[in-house]
């Protein structure tokens, strides 16, 4: 087997390449292993693309970052069969491998306090073992070449959100996701005329706060927003919030939201639609925004559908 390491230098935890560099030596002595790092966004594709076409021996692949490397990482093992993916959590987020940790180091995982977890180490990857996992394909006419999530697809909101906040962030404003992201979402990011099918049923009969839809379980570092996904049932959790006032938000689902709590609350449900679907559709008359990872995407029809056990995923070792 060879071992192809992917670091994101730019990562949030990442600091001293020399130490990185001399831990890879030690941990990977004896194995056939190669570095490789990213040159700039979603470079590490076409890489990918051609490495494993060239290379037909199995390769474990580490990806060595947060929740946007692993991401760039996914969408280019797909279609590989002889690729497998390993990550090496050192990321401002590290959402997607919340999935596989305990509860326990969910803190050691967002916030990259010292401490064991085996998502920081290695040797646990090296010895870890595979499990097949779902994929969802996002394809749409704004878009010239299908991408691939493993975690969360989301819009809505905290699209919005996020497509603000990366618009300050160009311009070199400080706290680009803060307020001034925050305040132009609640004052026109909540009622979305958004159109949401899942297998046909159009889920929204009126406008819409936000939407996930799930194969990973948290967003944004901190949002537990599809508590039941598994990505090994062959199918997407999809779950849209309508709108609602600023207030209840605040008060009544902000809280549970975060916390995964809004599915098992028979109250909350009453503005929450929850459905399990192999294919979502999504369209409106106008441009909206769309959240792949993290990623934003920006069109007027997105059609999102689950890809069973299309990639091979490490589990570390305990």
């Amino acid at each position: 087997m060879k071992h192809l390491i992917i670091l994101n230098a730019k990562a949030g935890a990442f600091k001293d390449l020399d130490a990185f560099k001399k831990e890879v030596d030690e941990k990977f002595k004896g194995l056939d292993y190669e570095l490789y790092f990213t040159p700039g966004p979603r470079a590490v594709i076409p890489y990918l693309h051609e490495y494993l076409t060239k290379n037909k021996d199995k390769v474990r692949v580490y990806a060595c970052g947060g929740d946007g490397t692993v991401h760039e990482v996914v969408n280019g093992l797909i279609g590989h069969p002889n690729a497998e993916l390993a990550v090496l959590a050192v990321g401002t987020g590290n959402d997607f491998v919340k999935i596989y940790s305990e509860e326990k180091d969910w803190d050691n995982i967002v916030t990259n306090k010292t401490g064991e977890n085996r998502f920081k180490d290695f040797s646990k990857l090296i010895n870890g073992t595979v499990v097949e996992i779902d994929i969802s394909k996002v394809t749409g006419p704004s878009l010239p070449e299908p991408w691939y999530s493993n975690n969360v697809v989301n819009f809505g909101f905290d699209a919005i959100v996020g497509a603000k906040g990366n618009e300050n962030k160009s311009k070199g404003k400080k706290n680009p996701y803060g307020p001034a992201a925050i305040i132009p979402a609640i004052m026109g990011g909540r009622f979305n005329k958004i159109i949401v099918k899942a297998d046909g049923e159009q889920l929204d009969k009126k406008r819409m706060l936000l939407a996930s839809l799930a194969q990973g379980q948290w967003v944004g570092g901190q949002y537990h927003a599809s508590p039941k996904s598994d990505n090994t049932d062959g199918l997407i959790d999809v779950v849209v919030l309508k709108c609602m006032s600023l207030a209840r938000l605040m008060i009544q689902y902000f809280g549970p939201y975060t916390k995964g709590e809004h599915l098992s609350n028979e109250k909350l449900l009453k503005r929450i639609v929850y459905r399990k679907a192999k294919v979502v559709e999504m369209n409106s008359a106008k441009p909206f925004d769309i959240c792949v990872d993290g990623e934003i995407l920006k069109g007027t029809e997105f059609k999102v559908e689950v890809m069973p056990k299309a990639l091979k995923f490490v589990v570390p070792a305990k």
